[in-house]
C-alpha cells in the first residue's frame, strides 16, 4: 500500500506524484509533463509586471530533477522553469515567463501507465482524443462532505485555485475556472465540525465556492484524480496535536529485505517516495516531532540502508523528514499499522553481506547467563533469567553476524555451563573481547529498583565497559545505575576486555514487563551491538578470522 493520509482526523491514502518529463514544443506552444500520477495543477495569472508570467502550482507532487530551465524562446513563452518548490506539503511550481498576454488550459490522458498532462494556450485547437473535454464543457455535477473533507464531482477533473478572502483566515473562496453548474446557493449539506457555511456561485470566469471555516488553523490541499477533486481539511500543528515520534526499529528479514517500524504515540500524515543519484527513499511526515533523542542510525549490516537521517522541516520544526539512504535501486511497501508506520524495502537485485574492513574479522563471545538447572533470578511474572538472557544473546548473535563479525555463543540453548568452559570459550580462541549478558534482581520490598548496571575487572576492560554501558544506557532510555569494578570469576578470568552486563531488575514489575517484550529485547541487543562496534572500531586492533 502506498499512501498520504488527507487529514488530521481520517487518516486516508493518497499517492504521491512524481514529475518524471517535461517537454516543450515551440512550434504548438504546448508544455507536456509527464507523471505516475494524474496531477492538478493551479493556475495564477500574474499580470502586474507587462506582459506578465503564469504560475502553476502542483499539490502533493515532487519534482526529482529539483529544477529545470527551458529557453522557450517562443511566439508568446520566453521561458519556463519549474522546481521543487515546497516540501510540506510537496508542490511543485512552474513559472512560465511569457512574451505576450496568454492564458492556457490544462488537458490530460493516461498514456500506459503514465499520466501526461498538456499545458496549451487557449486557442490551440484540440487534438481528437483528448481525456479532458474542452473549455466550457466542464461542470460541477456534485458537492458532498466525506469525514472532515469534501468531495467534488464533475464530469472532467476539476482543478480550484483557491484564495483567502482579505486577510481573514476562516473565509476561503475555490475558482473554478471555465466550469458551469446547477448547484447554486447555500450548501447547508456540508456544514461540519470544521466547516461553518459553504456556498456556490457561478460568473462569466466559472464556479466560485465560498467557504467559512469554524477554525483558522486550517489547511485546504486539493487533490484531483479522475472525475473527483478531494478537498482536504487538514489541522495545522501546534503544541497540542503534535505527533512524537517514540522508537525506530530496523530489521533484516532475508538477504534482501529490510523492515523499518517507526513508532509514534499517535498517526500522522505521511508521503514516501524515493529519489535518485544517491538512492534515497524519503518519508515525508507532517504535524511530527522527534519525541526521542538517538533514533538516527548509521546501519553497518543491514543489506538496503547505509543510514537513517531525521531532519525537522519549516520554521516551526514540526513536520520531520525522514531520509533512508539506500546501498542501491530498491521495491518499496508501506502501511499505516495502527501503532507504527511500516515500510518494506527489498533489494532490486541480491546484494553481497555488507562488510567494513573495520568490522570484518572480529571474534566475539557472547556468554547468556544461567541456563539448563540453573534457572537464575525469577522476575515477578515468573519468567525467569536463563530465558531473558539466552533471547537476547540470540539476537545480538544475528545482528553482529549481519556485521560480518564472528560469533561464539558459550550456550546456544537451555543448558547449563559451568564458568570455567564459558571462559575458556573466549581464551583458547583468543576472542576479542567477551561480553557476559545476566538480568538483575533485589529481595522482597524493593520493586522500585531498576536501571543498567555494567562490571568489569581488569583494566584494560574499563573502556570496554564504559563504552556498553552509555550505548545501554542512551538508546533504552533506562536509569544509569553506573559502571561497576568487580572480581566476577568470568570477568576476572577472561584474558581479553570483557563485561558483564545487567540489563534490567527482573523484581521491578516495569522492567520485568519489558524483559520479556520482544521488541525491547531487540532494543537491548542492538544497544549492545553498536557499543561493540564503536568499542571495536576505536580502541581495538581486530583479528584474523578463525
Amino acid at each position: 500500500m502506498t499512501g498520504f493520509s488527507l487529514s488530521a482526523q481520517a487518516q486516508m491514502p493518497l499517492r504521491l506524484n512524481a514529475i518524471q518529463g517535461v517537454q516543450f514544443n515551440r512550434q504548438a506552444q504546448i508544455l507536456t509533463l509527464t507523471s505516475s500520477e494524474q496531477l492538478a495543477p493551479q493556475i495564477q495569472y500574474l499580470k502586474a509586471d507587462y506582459p506578465g508570467k503564469i504560475v502553476l502550482d502542483i499539490p502533493n507532487a515532487v519534482f526529482p530533477q529539483v529544477h529545470q530551465e527551458i529557453q522557450a524562446a517562443s511566439q508568446a513563452i520566453n521561458r519556463i522553469r519549474i522546481s521543487q518548490f515546497r516540501n510540506d506539503p510537496p508542490t511543485v511550481r512552474m513559472v512560465l515567463d511569457l512574451q505576450k498576454p496568454m492564458e492556457v488550459n490544462v488537458r490530460g490522458r493516461w498514456q500506459g501507465s503514465r499520466y501526461e498532462t498538456r499545458i496549451e494556450p487557449v486557442q490551440a485547437s484540440p487534438e481528437a482524443d483528448p481525456a479532458v473535454g474542452v473549455s466550457g464543457q466542464q461542470r460541477l455535477i456534485q458537492v458532498r462532505r466525506m469525514g472532515q473533507n469534501l468531495l467534488l464531482e464533475g464530469n472532467a477533473p476539476l482543478y480550484p485555485e483557491i484564495r483567502r478572502v482579505g486577510q481573514s483566515r476562516l473565509d476561503y473562496i475555490l475558482t473554478f475556472y471555465d466550469v458551469s453548474t446547477s448547484l447554486t446557493g447555500s450548501l447547508p449539506q456540508l456544514r461540519s465540525d470544521l466547516i461553518a457555511a459553504a456556498s456556490v456561485s457561478q460568473d462569466a470566469q466559472g464556479v466560485q465556492m465560498r467557504l467559512k471555516l469554524t477554525r483558522d488553523d486550517l489547511e485546504l490541499i486539493p487533490f484531483s484524480k479522475d472525475n473527483v477533486c478531494t478537498l482536504q481539511l487538514m489541522v495545522k500543528a501546534n503544541e497540542q496535536n503534535l505527533v512524537r515520534f517514540e522508537d525506530l526499529q530496523v530489521d533484516e528479514l532475508d538477504r534482501q529485505t529490510t523492515r523499518l517500524r517507526l513508532y509514534a504515540n499517535d498517526a500522522f500524515d505521511f508521503q514516501v517516495y524515493p529519489l535518485e543519484a544517491p538512492p534515497r527513499l524519503v518519508i515525508d511526515t507532517l504535524g511530527t516531532v522527534l519525541g526521542q533523542a538517538g533514533l538516527e542510525r548509521k546501519l553497518r549490516s543491514s543489506q538496503n540502508l547505509k543510514g537513517i537521517r531525521f531532519l525537522p522541516q519549516g520554521d516551526t520544526q514540526t513536520d520531520v523528514r525522514v531520509i533512508l539512504d539506500l546501498h542501491g535501486d530498491v521495491h518499496y511497501q508501506f502501511d499505516w499499522q495502527g501503532k507504527y508506520l511500516e515500510v518494506l524495502v527489498q533489494a532490486k537485485v541480491q546484494r553481497a553481506p555488507v562488510l567494513t574492513p573495520e568490522n570484518r574479522h572480529a571474534l566475539v563471545v557472547i556468554d547468556a547467563g544461567h541456563g539448563g538447572n540453573d534457572p537464575g533470578a525469577i522476575g515477578v511474572s515468573k519468567q525467569k533469567e536463563k530465558q531473558v538472557t539466552l533471547e537476547v544473546s540470540r539476537l545480538l548473535q544475528r545482528y553482529l553476524e549481519n556485521d560480518g563479525i564472528q560469533v561464539i555463543m558459550t550456550r546456544a540453548e537451555d543448558v547449563e555451563v559451568l564458568l570455567q568452559p564459558r571462559v575458556d570459550a573466549a581464551n583458547l580462541r583468543s576472542a576479542d573481547v567477551f561480553v557476559s549478558i545476566h538480568a538483575n534482581s533485589m529481595p522482597p520490598g524493593n520493586t522500585h529498583v531498576r536501571g543498567i548496571e555494567t562490571y568489569y575487572t581488569t583494566p584494560q576492560s574499563k573502556v570496554f565497559a564504559d563504552t556498553l554501558h552509555r550505548y545501554m544506557v542512551t538508546q533504552l532510555g533506562a536509569v544509569d545505575r553506573r559502571v561497576r569494578q568487580r572480581g566476577l570469576f568470568v570477568t576476572r578470568k577472561a584474558t581479553m576486555p570483557s563485561v558483564l552486563l545487567e540489563i534490567g531488575f527482573l523484581s521491578s514489575p516495569e522492567e520485568d514487563a519489558l524483559l520479556s517484550n520482544p521488541n525491547y529485547q531487540r532494543k537491548v541487543a542492538k544497544a549492545i551491538r553498536d557499543g561493540i562496534h564503536d568499542y571495536l572500531t576505536r580502541h581495538q586492533k581486530l583479528k584474523p578470522q578463525i
